[in-house]
């Protein structure tokens, strides 16, 4: 069988595609995957916690949740708000990547993917105690229906916070914002811990988005500037409709 040139060309083509995928996964993890893992501060547990903010619909008159009809039905659980829903993805996708030099390859093999990061998400509990201890987490959405923002925002001393009852933004010694373009994105650090915490969050559904996007698609930005465990906070203001342009308005850490 050896001796059989059918046999011989689709060994080489497959030692070639096998090599291609090592080379491509080599490359991208040193060069790239790393730096992500320890900017996220997640090298060794390989696991980030995701924060959606926690809706609690009651029943009761003129409440419950409103059907696609219009009309208000009975649905009394716990919900998460549909764009944070979208927002879930833009980090499933930051620590899952496809290997470089298959995009080109026919069928399945275009789409194999390397995903050695957990990415679990939870609606916020009730109770601080409740939040992770162990690895990083991210909080989305303002302290009004995330106790993760709160956990953040108090205990950990962010930099930025929510202010007037969830009605601005403030970076400590800046004017607050209240333009539902403006969002901010931050990191904080358990002192005794040593716990990585990212906020992200705006002053609107289209703000949280665009501070989400930010963090993703700016991460190496970010870890250049803000080396090691350093917290540091980026207020934007968002210029399109989509939530992935902004303008940096200030920044601090």
């Amino acid at each position: 069988m050896l001796d059989n040139p059918y046999f011989q060309n689709v060994a080489s083509e497959f030692i070639a595609l096998l090599l291609l995928v090592l080379a491509g996964w080599l490359i991208y993890f040193f060069s790239r995957r790393s730096p992500l893992l320890n900017f996220f501060g997640i090298n060794k547990t390989k696991k980030i916690v995701l924060y959606v903010s926690h809706l609690r619909i009651r029943a009761g008159e003129n409440c419950g949740a409103v059907g696609v009809d219009n009309v208000v039905r009975s649905f009394q659980q716990s919900a998460i708000p549909l764009y944070e829903a979208g927002i879930i993805a833009v980090f499933q996708r930051l620590f899952n990547f496809v290997i470089p030099g298959v995009e080109s390859q026919p069928g399945f093999l275009k789409r194999l993917l390397v995903s050695d990061v957990e990415v679990e998400v939870r609606p916020s509990p009730l109770n601080a105690g409740d939040l992770e201890r162990q690895t990083t987490f991210i909080a989305v959405g303002s302290p009004g229906y995330n106790i993760a923002s709160t956990k953040i925002e108090t205990d950990l001393h962010s930099l930025g916070k929510f202010t007037d009852d969830n009605r601005a933004i403030q970076l400590a010694g800046s004017p607050p914002l209240t333009d539902p373009s403006c969002c901010f994105v931050q990191r904080a650090v358990d002192p005794t811990t040593r716990q990585y915490a990212f906020y992200v969050a705006g002053m609107s559904s289209l703000g949280t988005t665009g501070a989400a996007y930010f963090l993703a698609s700016r991460w190496s930005y970010l870890a250049d500037k803000y080396s090691g465990a350093k917290p540091f906070c980026v207020m934007l203001r968002l210029t399109s409709n989509d939530a992935r342009k902004h303008e940096i308005l200030y920044e601090r850490g």
